[in-house]
């Protein structure tokens, strides 16, 4: 496992069910982190969660795993969008997301137009209201070309409490009443996230470690280009998942205490 690990240039994390649960570390997180930059690891935390602006996502794992992070070391599915939607030139759209996802998007010149807009955005929104349900399934009937995106795939989150829908959940909704899909889905597994990430260093895919813990996103974005993957079974995955094989990575750990031994002795 050591020469395994010494082959690691670049370090990619999930965050729930990963690094935190809710407002808890998880074992061996904030040491790992420290180490890393410690030992200056390059490392990314890769995050599907939209329901927070990236500044509060910043100061949300500032604050749980009590360590200082740089803007470089966080990209989320909110960063993703907001890439696409610049580059095709879609800058008046439906934003179906918190304030702190629609102020992101604003800052980058992308306005919330639910009038007119160019498309839908379908981000995790906590403030999510019958109102803006009911104008979106609307809008998706009423204009059938209208471009229909979403931040990301998961259909639930993990709280300390259990879990709570997501933008799965959402897009399932509008897909029983509207017969619509998304079109792109931007978060993991779609590979656009990682390649964000290493867009500015010159890190090779096989360098490259990506931890997670779930099978379908994590594990599928890494296999999906090539990259080493390890699960940790401290979220979602199970063993009846790895027993279904629904994606397989490179090991399978129970925890992050196998990385932390390793960069404490490295």
């Amino acid at each position: 496992m050591d020469d395994f690990l010494k082959s690691i240039k670049y370090f990619i994390f999930d965050v729930d069910g990963t690094l935190l649960i809710g407002n808890q570390a998880l074992p061996f997180a904030s040491q790992i982190i420290k180490l890393l930059q410690k030992k200056k690891y390059d490392f990314t935390i890769l995050s599907n969660n939209s329901s927070y602006s990236i500044k509060e996502n910043l100061e949300r794992l500032e604050s749980i795993l009590d360590v200082k992070l740089q803007p470089k070391n966080i990209c989320t599915s909110t960063h993703a969008t907001i890439e696409y939607l610049l580059k095709n030139n879609i800058l008046r759209c439906f934003i179906v997301g918190t304030p702190g996802m629609i102020s992101d998007l604003n800052n980058k010149g992308i306005s919330n137009d639910p009038d007119a807009p160019q498309a839908i955005v379908l981000g995790f929104d906590k403030t999510l209201t019958y109102d803006k349900i009911q104008r979106v399934a609307l809008l998706l009937q009423k204009e059938k070309c209208i471009p229909f995106f979403a931040t990301h795939p998961d259909n639930t989150c993990p709280t300390s409490d259990g879990e709570i829908p997501d933008v799965g959940s959402f897009l399932k909704m509008f897909e029983q009443s509207t017969g619509r899909t998304a079109d792109i889905i931007f978060g993991k597994p779609n590979d656009l996230l990682l390649k964000l990430c290493l867009s500015k260093s010159n890190i090779d895919f096989e360098q490259v470690l990506v931890l997670g813990d779930r099978l379908e996103t994590d594990i599928k974005m890494a296999n999906s280009v090539g990259t080493r993957s390890v699960v940790v079974l401290t979220g979602e995955t199970t063993q009846v998942d790895l027993d279904n094989g629904i994606e397989s990575p490179t090991y399978i750990w129970k925890n992050l205490e196998v990385l932390y031994r390793f960069l404490k002795q490295a």
